[in-house]
This record gives C-alpha cells, structure tokens and sequence, in this order.
C-alpha cells in the first residue's frame, strides 16, 4: 500500500485536514502492522528450530548422549578435545589443583566424573535455562568436589606423579553367573504383566 502523502495548502478547509491526518495514522498503523507480522515469523522460526533441535545437552560438536562405552573412534577425538579444555579452565577457574590430580586423564572414575560435571556446566548456562541453572550447577558441583577429594585420597597422585594404584580385593570369579541365578529366581515368584492387572487376581 502507498503512503498517503501530498502537501495541503494554506488555510485547507478542516475535512481536508482531518483526511490528511487519517491517512497519516493509517500508514504508521500499516507500518506496525508491518513489523509485527515480521517479528511474528522470526519468532515461529525460532520456535521451529528449537522443537527440531531438541534440548540442547553439550555442545554441538559433543556426541549425545554421552557415554564413553558407545563412543567411536571419532566421536571419542571430540569428546576428548572438549574435555581436556573444559579441565584445564575449571582447574584454574576455582582452583582445583589440590583437588584434581594433573594425571586425571589416567583415572577412568575421573573421567566419567569430570564428563559429568562439563555436561551439566554446559547445560546450566543454556540460554533456555532458567536463571537459577548456573546456582543450581554449583550445588553439585559443591558435592563432587567433595568426591573430587575423596579420589584423590585413594590414587594418591600427587606433585604431577602419576600412582597407578589399584584395590587388593576383587570380586570373585563367577560372580556374573551367580547374581543371573539370583535374578531369575527373583523374577520366578513375580506375577506376570497380564495377570498382574487381572480381576481375579485382585480380588484373591
């Protein structure tokens, strides 16, 4: 639609006036009307790629979900590569030294620990996170460290030596086939998904 625009002479009649000023109102009303309906799709956009998207749990680049026993070769490089900066900004960012050992990287109970502890700093400074997301991160992260402190005590590294130290107790040989003898007898005496919900057995 054009603007409505001319010039009116001196001392216009007051309806000529008066349609000057309507036609004025009417452009800024279609010009904002305009812009709504702009900020409209770019907002049914967003909303679109978002639902497509899924919630976002690492970064991009990072496999989801993950776990390191599903892991390929490639997918291993970029976990790895995420990781190993994640660990060296924490570190110096609260001053971890004394409570990560330098040879984590060594320690799969540290790695799986630490993997937790990124994804989740990740996810709590998500802009769809609520606000609260980066306290409720550091929460836990209060806990872990206390975990944090209780690996180190047990691997003993210390000053950037590694200790490969290992439990002198181990579970004995067989235990798999004895704990499946043990859950089939448990599922022996649980009732069935059909007669679990059936009448007569509710009423005996």
């Amino acid at each position: 639609m054009d603007a409505f625009d001319f010039q009116l002479p001196d001392n216009p009649p007051a309806d000529m006036v008066a349609v000057a000023q309507l036609a004025a109102s009417l452009a800024r009303l279609t010009e904002a009307v305009d812009t709504l309906h702009q900020q409209h799709l770019a907002l049914a956009d967003t909303v679109a790629c978002g639902q497509n998207a899924g919630p976002r749990k690492a970064p991009l680049s990072i496999p989801w979900p993950l776990r390191w026993a599903d892991l390929d070769r490639d997918a291993a490089a970029q976990v790895w590569a995420w990781l190993i900066d994640w660990v060296g900004w924490a570190v110096d960012r609260y001053q971890l030294v004394e409570e990560i050992p330098a040879c984590w990287y060594q320690h799969p109970p540290l790695i799986e620990e630490l993997t937790a502890l990124a994804a989740a700093w990740d996810t709590a400074y998500d802009d769809a996170v609520p606000a609260d997301g980066p306290l409720l991160w550091h929460e836990r992260f209060a806990r872990a460290r206390m975990r944090l402190r209780d690996w180190d005590d047990y691997t003993r590294c210390r000053n950037g030596t590694h200790t490969d130290r290992h439990l002198d107790l181990t579970w004995p040989d067989g235990w798999r086939e004895t704990a499946v003898l043990v859950a089939d007898a448990d599922l022996t005496g649980r009732p069935s998904a059909a007669s679990a919900g059936s009448p007569q057995e509710a009423t005996s």
